[in-house]
């Protein structure tokens, strides 16, 4: 059965001697039974008024005045204008009031706080609003509520006081402008040594973990596939933390390790065909820069990784045999890439010394050494870390993506480096 119960938009257009150019304003909905007295309790707690003590009255639009029965034996009894129409407070709004009609509240007689309403029709609450309230509730509102006497702060008298210090950051309610120091980076070390869900929680808790999402990552699948499925509820929420960093950093690399997570958290196959590549030493292929045979090979059946130079007989008695379709050559990453890597690092130092020194070094020949000796020589012991592990988690996001190009995964992985 659908339910009519009525809608009514209240605005407040002033009060203590003031008018509002925007009144500010509430939409309320009604229960059937809804007398104006409950109406006059849920437009107060909707105007954030917390002294009640005191009357409130509406009046139609034929003038009648709806009321306590104390002030409407005074009004009926009054010596001075026309005897006015009463109802009392108890009377159901919807008797009285239909779809289109305006009616006034005023709370507080002395301060008039007046406000106009309107039925602006009919609805069933649940199917509008999603709640079946047994008293009238606001459902919508809009504009700023001014304070019931004019305070401005809480030990204002309204006699032209002098207004106290401005409220200090508190970092409960303020932690981007309480000093309360940086977020301490991931402790891979505690990370490594957690081998439940719990420990794993307490490790990634409290810490910053965007320096290290891809040795989180792995971690994460190893501790998840050898979880007994019953014990993995406290893993789940962890998962699907990484899997959104992942996407968010977007890093090379994390979307595949989120793929990973995510096909692992439901259940599914994991995409790509599984192949035991030790990731490390795809990295160090990957970081070879050697002048006469950089990079390396990687053989997509079995996982092995070599030095490109092993592909040259005058290096090796049994050189391999590259002209295989199982052998990969993997092209090392450019220097330029490097480069924005350092470059993108240095942007996120906060300290704005050691982020001009770290701009300065990449300046020119010799900037990786020029880097490295700024970071080891004027940055603290977190930023070093948290360079380490970017600099982890960007080699092996590139290994695992270059895996993922190629429909690979590795299901033979090393532990995370362990960055102290």
């Amino acid at each position: 059965m659908t339910r009519r119960w009525q809608i009514v938009r209240v605005e407040l257009v002033g009060g203590r001697g003031e008018r509002f150019d925007y009144p500010p304003g509430r939409v309320l909905i009604l229960p059937p039974a809804t007398t104006f007295d409950q109406l006059g309790s849920a437009i107060d707690n909707a105007f954030a008024r917390w002294d009640l003590s005191h009357l409130r009255t509406f009046t139609l639009a034929d003038d009648t005045r709806v009321c306590d029965e104390e002030l409407a034996d005074d009004l009926d009894s009054s010596p001075f204008g026309t005897i006015p129409r009463t109802m009392l407070l108890s009377a159901k709004v919807k008797a009285s009031v239909a779809t289109g009609e305006q009616f006034a509240y005023v709370f507080d007689l002395g301060d008039q706080w007046t406000h106009l309403c309107t039925v602006e029709g009919t609805g069933d609450p649940e199917t509008v609003y999603g709640i079946v309230p047994n008293l009238p509730v606001s459902v919508w509102g809009w504009g700023t509520i001014p304070d019931q006497y004019g305070r401005r702060w809480a030990d204002d008298t309204g006699n032209d006081d002098e207004a106290p210090e401005p409220r200090h950051p508190n970092p409960l309610t303020d932690p981007w402008l309480a000093s309360t120091g940086p977020t301490p980076v991931v402790d891979m070390v505690a990370v490594c040594a957690a081998t439940d869900g719990p420990a794993l929680t307490d490790a990634l808790t409290g810490v910053e973990l965007d320096s290290a999402l891809q040795q989180i990552g792995d971690h994460l699948l190893r501790t998840f596939a050898v979880t007994p499925s019953r014990q993995r509820g406290s893993l789940q929420s962890v998962v699907l933390s990484i899997h959104g960093r992942l996407m968010m950093r977007g890093w090379e690399g994390d979307e595949a390790l989120a793929e990973e997570l995510l096909a692992q958290l439901d259940g599914n196959h994991r995409p790509g065909r599984p192949v035991p590549v030790n990731l490390d030493d795809l990295d160090i292929a990957l970081s070879d820069h050697s002048a006469e045979y950089p990079g390396g090979y990687l053989n997509t059946d079995t996982g092995e990784v070599v030095p490109a130079f092993m592909a040259h007989g005058g290096y090796v008695d049994e050189p391999i045999d590259v002209e295989d379709d199982a052998w990969l050559y993997v092209e090392p990453v450019s220097s330029r890439t490097g480069w924005e890597d350092m470059e993108t690092f240095a942007e996120s130092v906060s300290d704005p010394t050691l982020r001009d020194l770290l701009n300065r070094a990449m300046t020119g020949k010799g900037a990786f050494r020029r880097f490295r000796d700024v970071l080891h020589q004027d940055a603290d012991d977190a930023t070093r870390t948290r360079w380490r592990l970017e600099e982890q988690d960007r080699s092996l996001g590139r290994a695992r993506a270059l895996l993922a190009s190629h429909g690979i995964r590795s299901v033979a992985r090393t532990g995370p480096t362990v960055v102290g």
